[in-house]
């Protein structure tokens, strides 16, 4: 009798620990299953799964005026401005990589994601508080758009004065939405080759742009003026090299023939001492630019 007792006790016990197998080996085949499903989710969907919501491209989709816009309305330091706007372009730099690679949209934003996670992050340390209101701004900015991820090159001009005065292409990736727009913030941003010149200082803002009847009217920040001397190539020469380069920068576009420029709004007066018509107190800022082929250096 005690040997059948012991004989049942070791079948339960042999029942138990098969059962208690099989159950830990079912939990370790269901946690590799939602493992590869969660994987399967975040490579398929993205940044729509993530806490903020923001997806690959949406921060370097935003264009100046827009970034410019909100800036304002929540009040940021010049320090958070400039840490948004590194963020912004770290995001930017890799999705020209990606771009040059040749890489399919869906690709580019497979391999984005952690370049938009770490720009979100350091965007939210320097916002604080005021993050969550900049994140529903950019996805408010980006509901709308369907921008593809692969950016499209335009050609912008910049100054050179060797052996003669005169303005010279350089090719820049942008997004592939109101390229106009795109091409004048590359113009500001700078050429590759450092041999060219600044047409524009960094610091200048766009603070208005739009194309009505073939005419761009472009207006920007005094610092297009008052900050020229610390960038530009600051004479006649240079200055005339300015005012073809954005004009020919812009008439690349087929539905601009003419631009009008102003400065904070204004074409003539004053503004920090500075002449707006004399505009860096040489050639002059003339009432339209219009496009200067003989300007362009091949």
């Amino acid at each position: 009798m005690s040997n059948n007792n012991r004989s049942v006790r070791n079948s339960r016990s042999t029942r138990n620990a098969r059962g208690s197998a099989a159950r830990w080996i079912l939990i370790v085949v269901l946690l590799i299953v939602i493992g590869f499903g969660a994987g399967f989710l975040y490579s398929r969907y993205g940044g729509s799964f993530s806490s903020s919501g923001v997806k690959p491209g949406y921060l370097s989709n935003l264009d100046s005026i827009y970034l410019n816009s909100i800036s304002g309305d929540l009040e940021l330091t010049a320090t958070q401005k400039e840490v948004v706007q590194l963020a912004i372009k770290s995001e930017f730099s890799e999705r020209v990589a990606l771009t040059q690679q040749g890489l399919a949209d869906n690709a580019i934003s497979s391999q984005l994601k952690s370049t938009t996670a770490s720009a979100v992050e350091i965007i939210t340390s320097a916002l604080g508080d005021k993050t969550d209101k900049f994140i529903g701004l950019v996805k408010e900015y980006n509901q709308s758009r369907s921008i593809p991820l692969a950016l499209t090159q335009v050609k912008v001009y910049y100054i050179v004065a060797d052996p003669d005065w005169g303005v010279k292409a350089e090719n820049h990736y942008v997004v592939d939405e109101n390229k106009p727009l795109r091409a004048l913030e590359a113009l500001i941003q700078g050429p590759t080759d450092l041999s060219m010149g600044m047409p524009l200082p960094p610091t200048t803002r766009i603070l208005g742009f739009n194309v009505e009847n073939g005419t761009a009217y472009v207006d920007l920040s005094k610092e297009a003026i008052t900050e020229a001397y610390k960038y530009c190539p600051v004479s006649a020469g240079g200055e005339a090299m300015s005012i073809y380069a954005i004009g020919n920068t812009l008439t690349e576009f087929p539905d601009i023939k003419t631009v009008k420029l102003s400065i904070e709004g204004k074409t003539k007066g004053e503004i920090d001492g500075y002449a707006i018509e004399s505009y860096w107190g040489h050639f002059g800022l003339p009432s339209e630019i219009t496009r200067n082929e003989k300007a362009i250096i091949p």
